[in-house]
């Protein structure tokens, strides 16, 4: 694989720490920056983004109108969308458990 391959894989997977870490941030959980329509939201919509993008890429492998490393480039950035996901529900699990256990 050529630098160029793995430039554009790390910056999905900068892009998609960037979105991990300003929405798990002391930041976003005050609130502060769900101005403009919610950092929740904007993952989501951004994580649908990069699903359809891999089932288009697979799809056009399919027919024989892109190469294999534009499937592979599509998969990196879905496993670092989902990875960043996952990482973000743990931490609401966490932030919700540590509320449970606050006393009244």
């Amino acid at each position: 694989m050529d630098i160029t391959s793995n430039s554009a894989a790390l910056s999905g997977a900068a892009r998609h720490y960037g979105m991990a870490k300003r929405v798990t941030a002391p930041e976003a959980q005050t609130g502060a920056q769900n101005q403009d329509g919610g950092m929740v939201a904007k993952g989501v919509e951004s994580f649908s983004d990069v699903m359809k993008t891999v089932e288009t890429t697979t799809q056009q492998y399919a027919a024989g109108t892109t190469d294999a490393q534009s499937v592979v480039e599509a998969l990196a950035n879905a496993e670092m969308a989902l990875e960043t996901a996952v990482t973000v529900r743990n931490r609401v699990v966490e932030a919700y458990q540590e509320l449970l256990r606050m006393p009244i």
